[in-house]
């Protein structure tokens, strides 16, 4: 399992908007995308119920393109594209976390929880706004 290493830097520029209105328009667009496609092929799916399996026919297993949509927005909202999506994906939710794993200048930091992830980000997010 691979580990991150990450080198703190403070700047004095101060808090920088944690998410722009085109990022949050495209995210609730996609979002509306999705949902309906969802609605129309449950829809489709109910007129053929009677010849088909309906198990086959449940379209709300579409909605995993959602995590994806989620996780663009989570980077965007915390400014960080590597460390949410290494913790949901590499470290299977914080599933696999492993003392080590996250390192800062030297120093091991526990993001074995979401709890301590959202710790995690909020504090650097604190300290790249000054």
């Amino acid at each position: 399992m691979a580990f991150v290493k990450i080198a703190t830097t403070k700047n004095g520029r101060g808090a920088k908007r944690m998410i722009t209105k085109k990022q949050f328009v495209d995210i609730i667009n996609k979002l509306k995308e999705v949902n309906d496609f969802v609605n129309k092929t449950n829809e489709e799916a109910r007129k053929l119920n009677d010849a088909m399996i309906s198990d086959f026919f449940n379209a709300s297993s579409l909605s995993i393109s959602h995590e994806g949509i989620v996780l663009e927005l989570l980077e965007n909202i915390f400014n960080d594209k590597e460390i949410i999506g290494w913790w949901l994906y590499d470290l299977d939710y914080g599933r696999k976390f492993k003392d080590g794993y996250l390192q800062e200048d030297g120093i091991n930091i526990d993001v074995s929880t979401a709890e301590k992830l959202y710790d995690y980000l909020i504090e650097n997010m604190e300290e790249r706004s000054g």
